[in-house]
């Protein structure tokens, strides 16, 4: 197959259950695709392998902290069926956005959308931590004495031991003399 250039950058057309790239790698390109379906994972073929999401749209593009920002790949990208992707490089980056201006377009709408979805998740995860601390402050209000509690306040309240007696002492002297408190 011949090699194909997009504004200066390789077009590849891989198939379906290639990795295009693994979490950790180092990088410096990001990826457009253009027919197909990638699958983002975190922990790729390890028991705590979890799917980000899927890309399917045609001029989404992922991989983008990579071209940006030079850190290594937060994620695994894996080809779900066969696709056809634009590998754009740093150095071309600037040749591609005058080539395709409507698929520029298209990956600042992918990142604010990834950004506004990130930020749902936070929010999501407040409310849930906002829940619990409320859930637990009431439940320690409405925490039930412990039985050692319940006998310290009924024998403080029947009668007048000192306070240096514990009640169960008390509770099994009375017991012994007078029957059951209950």
């Amino acid at each position: 197959m011949p090699n194909k250039q997009d504004a200066g950058n390789q077009v590849l057309e891989v198939s379906k259950d290639t990795v295009l790239y693994k979490q950790g790698a180092p990088c410096s390109t990001m990826f457009l695709l253009r027919t197909g379906t990638v699958g983002l994972y975190l922990n790729y073929h390890t028991p705590q392998q979890f799917q980000i999401f899927e890309i399917s749209l045609s001029g989404s593009s992922l991989g983008e902290m990579g071209l940006f920002e030079g850190e290594p790949r937060n994620a695994t990208a894996v080809a779900l069926t066969d696709c056809v992707l634009v590998e754009i490089f740093q150095d071309s980056f600037p040749a591609f956005i005058k080539a395709h201006p409507d698929e520029t377009r298209q990956i600042i709408l992918d990142l604010s959308q990834r950004y506004k979805m990130a930020l749902q998740e936070v929010k999501n995860s407040h409310l849930i931590i906002q829940e619990s601390l409320e859930a637990l402050k009431e439940a320690q209000l409405n925490k039930k004495d412990s039985l050692k509690d319940k006998i310290k306040r009924i024998s403080d309240f029947l009668l007048d031991i000192p306070e240096d007696v514990p009640p169960e002492l008390y509770l099994s002297f009375n017991s012994r003399f007078h029957g059951t408190m209950f």
